[in-house]
C-alpha cells in the first residue's frame, strides 16, 4: 500500500502534467520546425500576431510578431521548414472577406528565380484600405456635386463637366435657332397635310360609291367600264391613293413619337487615380425600343494615370447599341467600346417610390480579346458589373467593377441623363423626309 508521501507526489506530478498539456494546447506552443522571414509594409491593415501565413492559399505558418521598423510596419513570419518561397514571390495582406480576419498572403513565384534564404527581409505590396477608398470616393462625389454651383480650378473634373454642359447648351441653342426658322413652315405643311388627309378621306368615300356603281353595266359609263382592263386600272389607282393616305398618317404620327436623351457617364478609377467619361444619345423611336450612339473612355490631357499601377483601359472608343425595355429589364446589344457585346440593366422594384431608384448593371464585350496592353496579355472577354441609385431625376451615383476576369478595377460612377426635345423634333423631321423620298421613288 502506497504511503501518504507517495500519494501526494503522484498527485503533484499529475497536476503538473495537466498544466503542461493545457499550456501546450492553448498557448502559442508548437513542435513544428520553422524559419523566419521579415516582410516590410507601409501599413499592415490591422494584421495581428498569430495570424495565418498562407502560400497560394495553403496555410504554411504563423505571424510571430508585428513591429514598427523604418517608419513602417514589419511582419515577422514563421514559415514551416521544408516550404520553399521563391525570390519573385509577392507578399501582401489578405482577408477572408470584406470585414473578415486578415492573414499574410504569399503568391508563389517561379522555381527558376531561386529560394528566399531564412532571415531575409522582403518588401510587401501595401494593401488598399477600404476605409480610405470609401473616404476618397465620398470626397470625390462631394466635389462633383459642389462643382455644379462652384467655380473649380482649370483642368479639374468640375471645369471639364461645366465645359461639357456649356457645349451641350450651345448645341441646343443652335438647334433651337434652326427649329425656330423651320417650325412655322413645318406647321403650315402639317396644317396642309391635315387638310389633304381630310380630302383624301372624302375622295376615298366617293371612290367606294363610284366603284359600287361601276360594278354594274348600267349607262354609258358602266358599259365603258365593263371593259375588264379599264376596270382593273381604276381599282389600282384607288388602291394607290389609299396607300398614300395611310403612309401620310403614319409619318406624321411618328414625328411626335421620338424621344431623345443626352447621357453623360463619369467614372473615377481609384487604383490609377484618373477619371473617364462617356457621352452619347439615347434615341427612342417608340415605346420600349431605343438606339444608343456615343463615345466611350474619352481621353483628357489632365486625366493621365497617377500612381504605380498600370492603366489597361483603351481610350477614345465607340458605343452603338440596339436596346429593348420590358418592365424592370433593359437589354441592349451591339458595339461596346469598339467591340461586340451586350448590356443589361435591372431595376427590380421599378414602380416603388424609393426602392425604384436602385438599379443593377452588367455588361460583357470584346469576346475575342487576345492582345497585349501595357505589357500584360489579355485573353478573356471584359465583364463589368455596377450599381446605381438615382439621387435626382437627372443624376444617379454609384460604383462599378470593370474587367473582373482579368484586372478588376473599382470605380466611382456618376450618370447624368436628360431629355432633349429639340433633337427629337429633328429626328421626326428626318423621318418625314425619308418617308417622302420613299414615296417619290415608288413613282
Amino acid at each position: 500500500m502506497l504511503s501518504l508521501e507517495a500519494k501526494v507526489g503522484a498527485f503533484v506530478l499529475g497536476g503538473l502534467a495537466l498544466i503542461a498539456t493545457a499550456l501546450f494546447l492553448l498557448g502559442d506552443v508548437t513542435l513544428e520546425r520553422r524559419y523566419t522571414l521579415y516582410v516590410d509594409f507601409s501599413d499592415v491593415a490591422n494584421l495581428a500576431k498569430d495570424a495565418p501565413v498562407k502560400l497560394s492559399g495553403v496555410e504554411v505558418g504563423q505571424v510571430a510578431d508585428v513591429q514598427l521598423a523604418d517608419g513602417g510596419a514589419r511582419v515577422v513570419a514563421a514559415v514551416r521548414r521544408g516550404v520553399d518561397v521563391y525570390n519573385d514571390a509577392v507578399f501582401s495582406i489578405g482577408s477572408t472577406g470584406i470585414i473578415g480576419s486578415k492573414f499574410l498572403q504569399i503568391d508563389q513565384g517561379r522555381r527558376a528565380a531561386g529560394v528566399i534564404p531564412a532571415g531575409s527581409t522582403i518588401r510587401g505590396e501595401d494593401p488598399v484600405s477600404i476605409e480610405k477608398s470609401l473616404t476618397s470616393a465620398l470626397g470625390k462625389l462631394d466635389t462633383l456635386l459642389k462643382g455644379f454651383t462652384e467655380q473649380g480650378p482649370r483642368g479639374s473634373l468640375t471645369d471639364n463637366l461645366r465645359d461639357t454642359v456649356a457645349n451641350v447648351r450651345d448645341l441646343t441653342a443652335s438647334l433651337n435657332d434652326l427649329i425656330a426658322t423651320t417650325k412655322p413652315k413645318l406647321e403650315s405643311a402639317l396644317d396642309r397635310t391635315d387638310e389633304i388627309t381630310r380630302k383624301l378621306d372624302d375622295l376615298l368615300a366617293k371612290s367606294n360609291q363610284v366603284m359600287a356603281s361601276l360594278a354594274g353595266d348600267k349607262g354609258a359609263v358602266g358599259a365603258l367600264l365593263n371593259d375588264e382592263k379599264l376596270k382593273q386600272d381604276v381599282k389600282a389607282t384607288v388602291a394607290d391613293v389609299r396607300e398614300v393616305a395611310d403612309t401620310a398618317k403614319d409619318v406624321f404620327g411618328r414625328i411626335n413619337q421620338f424621344r431623345v436623351y443626352w447621357n453623360y457617364d463619369w467614372r473615377y478609377e481609384h487604383l490609377v487615380r484618373t477619371s473617364r467619361a462617356d457621352i452619347g444619345l439615347f434615341i427612342h423611336p417608340r415605346e420600349g425600343r431605343y438606339y444608343y450612339v456615343g463615345g466611350a473612355n474619352l481621353a483628357n490631357i489632365s486625366d493621365a494615370p497617377r500612381g504605380p499601377h498600370a492603366d489597361y483601359v483603351q481610350p477614345n472608343k465607340v458605343d452603338a447599341l440596339l436596346g429593348w425595355q420590358r418592365g424592370p429589364l433593359d437589354f441592349a446589344f451591339g458595339v461596346i467600346r469598339s467591340g461586340g457585346g451586350a448590356r443589361a440593366t435591372l431595376t427590380p422594384l421599378r414602380t416603388h417610390p424609393f426602392w425604384g431608384r436602385f438599379s443593377l448593371m452588367a455588361q460583357g464585350f470584346d469576346f475575342g480579346r487576345n492582345r497585349t496592353i501595357a505589357g500584360r496579355r489579355f485573353t478573356h472577354p471584359e465583364y463589368d458589373f455596377g450599381a446605381l441609385v438615382k439621387v435626382h431625376k437627372h443624376v444617379s451615383v454609384g460604383g462599378r467593377v470593370e474587367d473582373v476576369q482579368e484586372v478588376p478595377r473599382y470605380q466611382t460612377w456618376a450618370k447624368i441623363l436628360f431629355e432633349d426635345q429639340d433633337i427629337a423634333y429633328l429626328f421626326g423631321l428626318a423621318t418625314f423626309g425619308a418617308a417622302g423620298t420613299k414615296g417619290r421613288s415608288k413613282k
